[in-house]
């Protein structure tokens, strides 16, 4: 009967150990990234599917890509801009995407940051309406390569920062958004209008 000896070779020794001094040099670069994210961005096993749904949505904003924004929107979904007084039109998923990609073709950067507070930050979430909420910095650096992003550029518009308070509702389970009730600051809008007059059409 044959007996068989397992085997290795010097070379092998020689990956294996630099291997491992590899991982062990990633591990604390790892470490820092992940404690280096926004407190909005940590998501906790205790915390419901609601918030996580609305973490990613928020997040999705800085793809600049209209599916990504609406990857967890309800076949149903509504996206209203507040207040009232604007006269902006409600979307539903289709003119949504249109809307987003027209407004993420002005910029090069975006992004969708909770303010923090005392707590950590302003995201709340309301079971009895199934709904979270959050006080937001949006906007970013103007696309001065786009056609339209050109015009804001010479304009003297290089970046465009506003706030607004978010009302997202969702589907029973949680994972998809149902409506989305942005209340933008109105003096700002307003001030945007402005700018971008004769900018958006055509």
């Amino acid at each position: 009967m044959s007996s068989s000896h397992l085997t290795i070779s010097p070379s092998e020794i020689r990956l294996a150990t630099a291997s491992l001094a590899a991982l062990a040099l990633a591990l604390p670069t790892l470490y820092l990234l992940r404690n280096a994210l926004s407190p909005w961005q940590k998501t906790t096993d205790a915390e419901p599917p609601q918030l996580r749904t609305f973490r990613k949505y928020i997040a999705s904003y800085s793809s600049l890509r209209p599916a990504a924004l609406t990857a967890s929107a309800s076949q149903n979904f509504l996206h209203a801009i507040l207040p009232l007084s604007l006269n902006l039109p409600s979307r539903t998923l289709q003119p949504f995407k249109q809307h987003s990609a027209m407004i993420f073709s002005l910029f090069s950067s975006f992004e969708m940051i909770p303010h923090p507070n005392g707590s950590g930050t302003s995201m709340h979430f309301s079971p009895s309406t199934n709904t979270a909420i959050a006080h937001c910095k949006m906007g970013g650096r103007i696309n001065g390569e786009s056609e339209k992003g050109k015009l804001l550029v010479k304009r003297g518009v290089l970046e465009w920062w506003t706030e607004c308070v978010l009302f997202v509702r969702f589907d029973g389970v949680g994972e998809s958004v149902v409506e989305v009730r942005e209340f933008v600051d109105s003096a700002k809008a307003g001030e945007l209008r402005l700018r971008l007059e004769g900018v958006l059409e055509g």
